[in-house]
């Protein structure tokens, strides 16, 4: 499982590289876990990155959701998403 968890990682993180700069991809968190309802990756970074990421309304971190969905229907496994904003 471990294989994937880490696929799951680098998919990701491509992902994120094609609109955000992967120098500042690298400064993201990125931890997988498994729980009952699937995969939970929890992202962690600096707060001009996630913004990035999240984008206006959220509208980016949505459809980021999305893709992480058919990601793990390729992979077998229900993907969930969390960004843990700094406070």
């Amino acid at each position: 499982m471990s294989e994937k968890l880490k696929e799951i990682e680098a998919k990701l993180r491509t992902l994120f590289s094609l609109w955000v700069d992967p120098q500042k991809v690298a400064q993201l968190q990125i931890k997988t876990a498994v729980d009952e309802r699937g995969v939970l990756v929890e992202i962690t970074g600096p707060k001009d990155v996630l913004s990035l990421i999240i984008g206006k309304k959220g509208s980016t971190i949505n459809a980021v959701r999305r893709i992480a969905k058919s990601i793990g229907g390729s992979l077998g496994a229900a993907i969930s998403l969390k960004v843990n904003t700094p406070r």
